[in-house]
């Protein structure tokens, strides 16, 4: 398990680096969205599953138009979330209405709802990636001329990537309480400690080379380090309603999309609003 972890990384972090850097933002609004797609569609199939009667079917409609949302936000970044959200509600609205007329689903509300939840937890909220990467002034890193918004992103998956890493090799090594035993048994105290204290150093560090006063840059990292967790657990938990471990195995030795990029979503809000606050 951890030499396929290992192998996916060593593909993943380049690849993502590369995308991130890329001039513009754009290739990162396409990542973004085709990232934000698989997540919809495993979150649709985690649904699909589910033995509840009648059994949910979040609309696709839904799904697809909150997957459009980040490439949306690089294309007009003016445009409020209102417009793309009614125009799929009512699109989404007229579907389930005329299946219903024909008689093979009465679950309107339930797909519908399904559908508005996965819109804005998962396309809505990758968005955000797309609004850090939008500052496209001049920096410096290391000599090499780069966009600002893409230091933003990178001082993001840092917190994220090396808190993730330290909660998993100091879990297997001294972990012994458990964290949240019914959502995800294998999470233990001490590596979620050990999560929070990365994420507060690379925080800190990070966002002093970023320019940030002190107490923004700790607050960056403190922000990251509890909602990383956070959007981890809620996605177990929506797992384990259902009774389904991984969202998709797309990813080796890590799951699906929806697994891997639980902690973006709840954490790429949060240094936003700390770059447009303190930067």
């Amino acid at each position: 398990m951890l030499r396929t972890r290992l192998l996916t990384a060593l593909v993943g972090i380049p690849l993502a680096l590369a995308v991130v850097f890329a001039p513009g933002g754009w290739l990162m609004a396409c990542a973004l969205s085709l990232l934000a797609l698989v997540a919809s569609l495993e979150y649709r199939q985690i649904y699909r599953r589910a033995e509840w009667v009648p059994r949910p079917n979040p609309n696709l409609i839904l799904l697809t138009a909150g997957a459009a949302l980040p490439l949306l936000s690089w294309a007009f970044p003016q445009m409020s979330l209102t417009t793309p959200l009614l125009s799929a509600l009512a699109l989404a609205s007229v579907y389930e209405l005329a299946r219903a007329w024909q008689g093979r689903s009465l679950a309107i509300a339930s797909n519908i709802g399904y559908g508005v939840f996965g819109m804005l937890f998962i396309g809505w909220l990758f968005s955000f990636g797309v609004l850090l990467r939008g500052d496209d002034s001049p920096a410096s890193l290391w000599g090499w001329q780069v966009e600002r918004g893409a230091l933003w992103v990178l001082w993001l998956l840092a917190m994220l990537w090396l808190g993730d890493s330290g909660a998993y090799f100091v879990g297997r090594a001294i972990g012994k309480r458990k964290l949240a035993p019914k959502l995800s048994p294998a999470k233990t105290v001490e590596g979620a400690a050990a999560n929070l204290t990365l994420c507060l150093l690379v925080g800190w560090q990070g966002g002093a080379a970023l320019g940030l006063p002190v107490g923004w840059a700790i607050a960056g990292g403190l922000g990251v380090g509890v909602l990383g967790q956070l959007g981890d657990l809620f996605e177990s938990a929506l797992k384990r309603a259902v009774g389904v471990k991984d969202s998709g195995g797309i990813l080796p030795g890590h799951g699906g999309v929806l697994d891997r990029f639980d902690s973006f979503l709840f954490s790429a809000p949060w240094v936003w609003w700390v770059a447009q606050m303190a930067g």
